[in-house]
Formats: structure tokens, sequence, C-alpha cells
């Protein structure tokens, strides 16, 4: 599942975020880091809900199952206890297939490292 320098999808490090502004409702984060509100653009908002929605998952699984951190960063790059892995950009996780997969690869490309 590796994915060439060209073929990266183009995600600012904080997108899928999601962030509460107290009065004001949610917000989440586009992929050029600006803020979408929940109550002011809420069928972009639900989009971008839909979008990340897997990759949480998949994150939850990875870091409920092993004792090290793992996230993404800029152009959903792994991220592993705060160190970049630079070869390994990853797609978005569309389904719970993907997730299952996903949490396959990246946890026997871990242990196999450890």
């Amino acid at each position: 599942m590796h994915l060439n320098f060209e073929n990266r999808i183009r995600l600012n490090k904080e997108a899928g975020g999601l962030v509460h502004s107290f009065g004001e409702g949610y917000y989440i984060v586009d992929e050029n880091g600006e803020w979408v509100n929940t109550f002011s653009d809420e069928e972009r908002f639900n989009q971008l809900i839909d979008k990340f929605r897997y990759r949480y998952f998949l994150l939850e699984k990875l870091n409920n199952a092993h004792s090290v951190n793992f996230d993404f960063g800029e152009d959903n790059i792994l991220i592993i206890n705060n160190n970049i892995i630079k070869h390994s950009y990853w797609g978005l996780p569309k389904n719970d297939d993907d997730v299952d997969l996903y949490f396959k690869v990246i946890s026997e490309e871990f242990i196999q490292k450890s």
C-alpha cells in the first residue's frame, strides 16, 4: 500500500479534526485547514465527516491494539510515536473493510520494524 510521492493526497495536517466552540457548535477542519461549521455549512460539514470517519476508526483501532501512538499528518503521512514514516503515504479508508486492511498492513509493518 505504498504510494509514490506524486500520488499522495493533498491534506492539511489538521484535516478531519473536530473542534467545538461554545455557542457556535462543531467545526471540522477541511483539506486546506479551513474550519467548516455545522450550522453555516451543514452539507459540507457532513461530507467532511463522511470523508474522514473511517480514518478516525482506523486510528482508534491502531491505538487501542498497540502500545504506541499512531496518527496521520500532512498529506496523510503515517506518524508513529511522533516519528514521521516518510515513505508511508496513505489514502483515506472508505469503509470497514478498508479499516481492517489498513490496520493489518500498518500493524504488520510496525511489528516487523520493532
